[in-house]
């Protein structure tokens, strides 16, 4: 009798919980995302603003930096296995990250 009691509630207490962990993980993604587009369109809006002022150098080289911390995350969690469209792509961002590093040396 007690398990007939015990277990619909104890099978309850599991889905509670694990629905209050999925829960969390949402709302956890959703306020990464919501900070990362804040990030970039503060960004975007700041190399705007140096392209109009007529800075192209310091704009290049922020825009070189973005590109190369950008391709490296994408190698970190793709490793160099990219589909046929985007691999010049990673490749020409190579060629950056080599141009901004020789400036910056």
């Amino acid at each position: 009798m007690k398990t007939k009691i015990i277990l619909p509630i104890v099978s309850l207490a599991i889905i509670a919980i694990l629905g209050g962990l999925l829960a969390h993980e949402v709302a956890l993604r959703h306020r990464a995302l919501k900070n990362q587009l804040q990030y970039e369109t503060e960004v975007f809006v700041q190399l705007y603003q140096n392209l109009d002022r007529g800075e192209v150098e310091s704009t290049k080289q922020r825009l070189g930096a973005l590109v190369t911390t950008r391709s490296g995350y994408y190698k970190q969690y793709f490793s160099h296995e990219t589909d046929i469209q985007f691999a010049p792509t990673l490749a020409e961002a190579d060629v950056i990250k080599a141009k901004v590093s020789t400036k910056s040396k």
